[in-house]
């Protein structure tokens, strides 16, 4: 009886001590929620605004991937791009079609974010974008 007694206790105790290593190792903050919805909250409002019709169609509050927004600057000229295939919808019919996934890049050259090109592409390089003056 002894035996099985101090082999419980062993095995409690490591299972303690990884639960405690793998805490140590995240630092001890919980992970970052996959469906952030600060993704879209720290988007310029212009932008929020003309995507928030998605979240009536998507089924609820815009929620989105790390992967959702990207940045990019060239000269004076702002990017930013969005990839709607990292946009938690439940009508992923909405947002994805045969061709690819919905993407927009809106640019801003000094004033507010406008609408520079929306398709349905498989991916988007913000690098390859042509930006024509105004």
């Amino acid at each position: 009886m002894f035996p099985l007694l101090q082999l419980t206790l062993i095995v409690a105790l490591l299972v303690g001590c990884d639960l405690v290593s793998a805490q140590a190792r995240s630092g001890g903050t919980p992970p970052e929620d996959r469906w952030n919805p600060q993704h879209i909250a720290s988007l310029p409002a212009e932008i929020r605004n003309a995507i928030a019709p998605y979240a009536r169609v998507c089924g609820g509050p815009l929620a989105a991937e790390h992967s959702f927004v990207r940045y990019f600057q060239s000269g004076n000229a702002k990017l930013i791009g969005l990839h709607f295939e990292h946009l938690r919808c439940g009508d992923r019919a909405a947002v994805c079609k045969a061709a690819g996934c919905l993407h927009q890049v809106y640019i801003s050259t000094g004033g507010k974010y406008r609408l520079l090109r929306s398709s349905y592409v498989p991916e988007l390089d913000l690098t390859q974008v042509k930006i024509q003056p105004r």
